[in-house]
């Protein structure tokens, strides 16, 4: 997901000013922040330009895989399951040759 709204509004740009700024419409601008259409490469570059960040700042290329909610179930888990604790804590303190010998067995486990 783009995050054209979010840098846009912190820079205290609205959707038309942003659009005349790189050139485009302010429905454009709306269609992209909504995700209903997607700005070619090119726009995508002027966007970045006009608010100052990189394609990958826009692109959220570094946003972190885990959703706010996986999160959360972890940290229950945690909280919650002593078994699950120990278990994530030793692995955090294992050695890797370790670590992987005990990832095969519960593989083995799994199936």
């Amino acid at each position: 997901m783009l995050k054209i709204r979010e840098i846009r509004k912190a820079r205290g740009l609205t959707m038309k000013q942003l659009g005349d700024m790189v050139g485009a419409l302010e429905s454009s601008i709306s269609f992209y922040e909504r995700g209903l259409q997607q700005p070619d490469l090119d726009m995508l570059k002027r966007i970045a330009d006009a608010l100052s960040v990189s394609t990958d700042e826009l692109l959220d290329h570094n946003q972190s895989k885990v959703s706010d909610r996986d999160s959360w179930l972890f940290h229950e888990k945690m909280r919650n399951d002593s078994d699950y604790r120990t278990l994530v804590e030793t692995a955090e303190k294992a050695k890797p040759e370790h670590l992987r010998a005990a990832t095969a067995v519960l593989r083995s486990l799994k199936g």
